[in-house]
């Protein structure tokens, strides 16, 4: 089997993906979450499901139109072919840069055991999320890692997380894991 393990593509290979229907979706004036759901095949209901979830949670359709100072992103993806997860990002522009005001999630894993784990691991994906878009960066002098610890790379600190709100949907009887599966939507997202 296949055993998923940290520092994946899955995350920049979405956020590109995710890019390039939003590209489209502006090229066509379409909006993004009607493009991402006229673009699904059948055999991923699972995907429309939490795509329309997140979209109802977040208020997608009432939302204010974008501005310099605010925006909002939409996001979904399907990991390892087996779990689905679709985000929505609230990103205000402040003087330093951007910030994420809020975060929406619905993910489906399958059957849910435990959902407080499954929350906590869909949380640590949305904060993952934050840190790739706005805060890591791996600086290189010439040939040598310049961060030496994880106490000088730069990654999202308490300050940094919004308001979360995540819905959990049983899409499958069975487990189909929650491990990675929120990283394919929160980069791209914010």
């Amino acid at each position: 089997g296949r055993l998923p393990v940290r520092g994946l593509g899955a995350a920049p290979n979405s956020w590109v993906v995710e890019t390039a229907i939003d590209a489209l979706a502006r090229k066509k004036s379409i909006d993004p979450l009607a493009m991402r759901l006229q673009s699904i095949k059948p055999e991923h209901s699972r995907l429309s499901a939490v795509l329309s979830a997140v979209a109802e949670m977040a208020g997608w359709t009432s939302r204010p139109k974008g501005s310099l100072e605010e925006g909002w992103g939409l996001a979904c993806g399907i990991y390892k072919d087996m779990s689905y997860a679709a985000a929505v990002a609230r990103v205000t522009r402040t003087e330093a840069g951007y910030s994420v005001t809020r975060l929406w999630c619905a993910h489906d894993c399958g059957l849910v055991v435990n959902p407080d784990q499954v929350r906590a691991q869909v949380e640590g994906n949305l904060v993952w999320g934050i840190g790739m878009a706005l805060k890591e960066e791996l600086l290189v002098d010439g040939g040598r890692i310049l961060p030496e610890s994880f106490f000088e790379y730069p990654l999202p600190v308490l300050s940094d997380v919004p308001e979360i709100e995540i819905r959990l949907i049983q899409g499958s009887p069975s487990p189909t894991g929650a491990g990675e599966t929120a990283i394919v939507c929160a980069t791209a997202a914010v």
